[in-house]
């Protein structure tokens, strides 16, 4: 089943990935995911603040993107691109980008989205501020799973929302709820509002069993 959906000027095709054999994280992967998550958010890193991880020389500069680029490294092994904007781009030239699915008011079918997320997926805003990209993709985070009490979490580096440690932003476990406000800007005279617009899968592993992020 596919769906043609609009994500800006761009258009994605989203379908059913249980449906398509898409997998999830195994369970191993997806303990280290959250392990590592919380983990780093007791590190207390301010948002793109230079750290410099345990056994490195090389400080990292803990933005948003720069925060996604280490869990994976982390967790998975895997190197993935500096900004989420070529991160955006290099998993959507795989074909592996989701628009998130709306409803006809155009808000977020946040049930639609929930079914089709795994652990490990990456996340996109765009327009939560200014930047000089096409497409303006300026966010991203790492989705952990829901928790037993049904609140879905991501990981990631914010400039000032509250998580599970922080009050003011940082590196930290957030609550991921789709259609709640992202910032916005002007730009040419026309107002964009910063708003969550798709996800990514960079790994297609082997398990299937549903991921609940544990407290």
């Amino acid at each position: 089943m596919k769906r043609l959906l609009k994500l800006t000027a761009l258009t994605f095709l989203i379908f059913s990935l249980c449906q398509q054999g898409h997998s999830q994280l195994s369970p191993a992967q997806h303990e280290s995911l959250v392990q590592t998550s919380r983990w780093l958010a007791t590190q207390r890193i301010k948002y793109a603040k230079s750290w410099r991880p345990p056994g490195q020389k090389e400080k990292w500069v803990m933005d948003c993107s720069n925060t996604s680029r280490f869990i994976y490294e982390q967790v998975l092994g895997e190197s993935i691109p500096r900004t989420a904007s070529a991160q955006f781009l290099w998993l959507k030239e795989e074909g592996k980008v989701y628009a998130a699915p709306r409803l006809a008011n155009g808000s977020i079918n946040q049930d639609l989205l929930f079914d089709h997320l795994r652990s490990g997926d990456l996340l996109f805003w765009e327009w939560t501020y200014n930047v000089k990209r096409y497409p303006p993709i300026s966010h991203v985070m790492v989705y952990l799973g829901k928790t037993k009490e049904g609140v879905h979490k991501m990981a990631g580096s914010a400039s000032s929302a509250a998580g599970e440690i922080t009050r003011k932003g940082g590196v930290d476990v957030y609550q991921f709820s789709p259609n709640s406000p992202s910032g916005g800007v002007w730009k040419n005279g026309k107002y964009h509002k910063g708003r969550f617009v798709a996800f990514g899968r960079v790994v297609r592993p082997s398990k299937t069993e549903p991921q609940v992020a544990q407290r």
